[in-house]
């Protein structure tokens, strides 16, 4: 996978679109697009914005290795908002982690479907 897969999967993780995630590290949608999509590299300008607006762990997003998220996010003052934002967050997770859960489960039926039909089809034709 590559980091620009990679910041596919933080921006679907955090629940933004291209609009609100490029603007949220100094992109344009178009530029941020042409991240997602291979056609420009993640500079270490946008690495940096990363780091610092969304808490990404810049090892995770180089080589996949440790968490997405920094496990330690500095310290800031509780305000309302922040709270909100926090709590939506939350929620974000919670549905992603459903949505990513019914997906799984849908994979593992098709995997053991399609693992049925070779059995029965290496049944038909005498090679099992």
């Amino acid at each position: 996978m590559t980091e620009n897969q990679r910041i596919k999967i933080i921006r679907k993780f955090l629940g933004m679109t291209q609009v609100d995630f490029g603007a949220s590290i100094g992109l344009t949608q178009a530029g941020y697009s042409d991240i997602e999509r291979g056609k420009n590299k993640v500079s270490g300008k946008i690495k940096i914005m990363l780091k610092r607006e969304h808490h990404v762990n810049l090892a995770w997003l180089e080589s996949g290795e440790g968490e997405m998220i920094a496990t330690i996010i500095p310290n800031q003052e509780w305000s309302p908002e922040r709270f909100a934002d926090d709590q939506k967050q939350i929620e974000n997770l919670k549905v992603e982690i459903d949505r990513l859960s019914a997906e799984n489960k849908l994979y593992r039926e098709l995997l053991d479907s399609k693992l049925k039909m070779i059995a029965t089809l290496e049944e038909r034709f005498g090679k099992g």
